[in-house]
């Protein structure tokens, strides 16, 4: 049976988006907010207008997303275990995760060796000590520093790319995603049973609710689609409701814990990829070229943004503080300093690295199997 490959590009931007808004979060985490008036700060953080920095949510986001794009090319098919190559699969999630995050962490491990050994560098717009002490106050030794290398089994404590927590949970939940599919070819319900027993019982991660949304998302997303196009009005409501979901640690953090924080943002990304795969608005908008050039270098910008954070900004605001004194002004100049050479860094690092090891798993798989009818 020969499976064509489904590509939904405008998703790319989707993603994108998500990592904007954590590089955003990470600067207003190391400069605070560009208000002097506690309303405007109130308004900036405890409304739906926190969107644009709400890296919570986009973590989120990136797991359903994720669950989604792996499952969508096998969910609508007759799924067999034999038509699913999983040393393929496994070899190109690993390359693809696995070898731009090495090339970032020696980067980071170089620059740390650098960094910790000047003196801060202060300036008017305050940092905080989260961004001050990320590296100065971890002092790492060689070892350490290889362990973080290790992204199967990271570390308690990840200090050269801290945001990195996340890809671990990604390669499991990643590898895990076939078991998914084998569950959903024979049951729902079982899928449904195994992912609830697997977080609440063997400890898995919470993430893996993330992936069966996605799983789900891609098995039906053909009927949400026919639904949602049948009513304007339902369309605007489940839209409505899902950034009321996605945004929901604006407003209501302190009254909830983590795990439905987490749950809700993930219902709420959900039924917002399932506006964009309805609407041929959003479509249009996500397609246009400046978001997907982000959408494209996405996963470099989500790596290689902390670095900049912490070793360029300092130095970029020291230049803009020579010029301009106006502190909102100077935070906007250096937070979009801070996007604009984080995204420049990105598309280097996605020409030079990314790609090449997107390529390099597919001589692994091309090698493989010539070897394979060798032997034969």
């Amino acid at each position: 049976m020969i499976q064509h490959r489904k590509y939904f590009s405008f998703l790319d931007s989707v993603r994108g988006l998500a990592a904007v808004s954590v590089v955003n979060e990470h600067f207003v985490i190391a400069y605070g907010l560009p208000c002097k008036a506690a309303l405007c700060s109130q308004w900036l953080d405890n409304s739906p207008l926190h969107i644009w920095w709400d890296g919570t949510a986009a973590v989120s986001m990136f797991f359903v997303l994720s669950g989604f794009v792996l499952s969508i090319n096998y969910v609508d098919t007759n799924f067999s275990v034999y038509t699913f190559k999983l040393v393929d699969y496994f070899l190109k999630r690993v390359c693809r995760i696995v070898l731009p995050y090495l090339a970032v962490l020696l980067v980071s491990a170089c620059a740390y060796k650098i960094i910790i050994s000047q003196p801060l560098l202060i300036t008017t717009l305050a940092a905080t000590d989260w961004i001050n002490l990320m590296w100065r106050g971890h002092p790492l030794t060689a070892f350490a520093m290889l362990r973080e290398a290790f992204i199967f089994v990271p570390p308690t404590e990840l200090v050269l790319v801290p945001q990195s927590w996340t890809l671990a949970i990604e390669l499991v939940m990643s590898l895990l995603l076939p078991v998914g599919l084998l569950f959903l070819e024979n049951s729902l319900a079982w899928l449904v049973f195994f992912t609830c027993f697997a977080v609440l019982f063997l400890n898995v991660s919470l993430f893996l609710v993330h992936f069966l949304l996605g799983i789900l998302l891609a098995r039906y997303h053909q009927k949400i689609i026919q639904w949602l196009k049948k009513s304007a009005w339902v369309r605007y409501s489940v839209f409505i409701t899902a950034l009321f979901f996605y945004t929901i640690t604006d407003s209501f953090a302190a009254l909830l814990n983590d795990p439905v924080i987490w749950f809700t943002t993930a219902l709420g990304s959900t039924m917002l990829l399932s506006c964009c795969l309805s609407s041929e608005k959003m479509q249009n908008i996500l397609g246009h070229a400046s978001l997907k050039f982000v959408g494209q270098v996405s996963y470099s910008l989500y790596l290689i943004h902390m670095l900049v954070l912490i070793c360029i900004t300092p130095f970029m605001l020291q230049l803009i503080e020579l010029i301009i004194d106006e502190r909102a002004v100077v935070w906007l100049c250096g937070w979009i300093s801070t996007l604009l050479v984080s995204l420049f860094l990105a598309n280097y690092l996605y020409q030079w690295i990314e790609k090449p090891s997107i390529n390099f798993a597919k001589h692994l798989i091309y090698f493989k199997d010539t070897h394979c009818a060798l032997l034969k």
